[in-house]
């Protein structure tokens, strides 16, 4: 028996195949009585019903679904911890991009990498499916700050701009991508760190921009005092003085079900040097 796939759009469930209704129900519509089927095909499709094997529709995984296994955590958990042999600084920018890129090739194919350019909109593709790296700081009350786009076309000191250009704009410049691979950092006493890689759509909530719910942020102290420095809802800010640049806020909680793999470094351990590891292969080649 052939295997049915069927492409999985909704990610809460699986893709069921159409239900042919029985000879007792109703047919809606405006039939009449020599378009009917006969007895002989209802009892035809029926026994066609009976003999499906359903096991065989299976539903083609999503992208969380394929890397959200334990042999990808396994992998990140040794990148992770690998980077801070020898490095001493976070895991940030430039850096997630080229850990991201090694360990999601173990679970689909990766292409058009940015090379730590972070232009506008897509940094990679995962299987066709355009992704935006982002690194983030959780922070003590549980939140984390994701930066985005520089929105000065369209909202600046000199013009502020509307709502609806300004969500106009990001709407557009979004469309280049369909998720949000974010690493957060937790920095935990005794100098740990826990790293938590988040596969976020970017239609989730977290990540909305309603015009009506734009309201003018105001300076409060000095010659930006009752002047309007930028835009802001309960999501996301854009600041004037900075570049124009959109952020996202929210918290953890919000967000935690993406999360594809974590791993918790003890940064306090005594680094390697390149030289080290320069030696470490020489050793290893003889």
């Amino acid at each position: 028996m052939n295997t049915i796939i069927i492409e999985n759009t909704n990610e809460s469930g699986p893709v069921l195949p159409p239900i042919i209704p029985s000879s007792s129900e109703p047919v809606s519509g405006s039939v009449g009585s020599d378009d009917m089927p006969e007895q002989e095909d209802i009892d035809v499709l029926a026994d066609l019903v009976a003999d499906m094997d359903i096991s065989t529709v299976v539903t083609e995984p999503s992208l969380f679904t394929k890397l959200a296994i334990p042999s990808i955590s396994e992998q990140f958990a040794r990148e992770i911890t690998g980077y801070h042999m020898i490095n001493s600084t976070a895991v940030k920018e430039a850096g997630w991009e080229e850990i991201n890129k090694t360990v999601a090739s173990f679970g689909c194919e990766v292409t058009d990498e940015a090379n730590g350019n972070h232009k506008s909109g897509v940094d990679m593709k995962f299987d066709d499916i355009g992704i935006s790296m982002k690194s983030a700081k959780l922070e003590n009350n549980g939140k984390m700050s994701v930066s985005s786009y520089r929105l000065t076309t369209v909202c600046s000191d000199k013009n502020v701009g509307t709502p609806d250009e300004i969500v106009a704009n990001i709407a557009n410049r979004d469309s280049s991508y369909q998720h949000y691979s974010i690493l957060a950092r937790q920095e935990l006493p005794n100098n740990q760190i826990h790293y938590h890689w988040c596969l976020i759509p970017k239609s989730s909530p977290v990540f909305r921009t309603n015009a009506s719910e734009f309201r003018p942020k105001m300076g409060k102290r000095g010659n930006n005092a009752g002047v309007q420095v930028g835009w802001e809802t309960d999501n996301m800010s854009i600041s004037f003085a900075m570049s124009s640049q959109l952020w996202f806020a929210f918290k953890f909680d919000d967000v935690k079900q993406y999360v594809v793999a974590d791993v918790v470094v003890d940064n306090s351990a005594k680094k390697m040097s390149y030289a080290d590891i320069y030696a470490l292969v020489q050793k290893q080649k003889q």
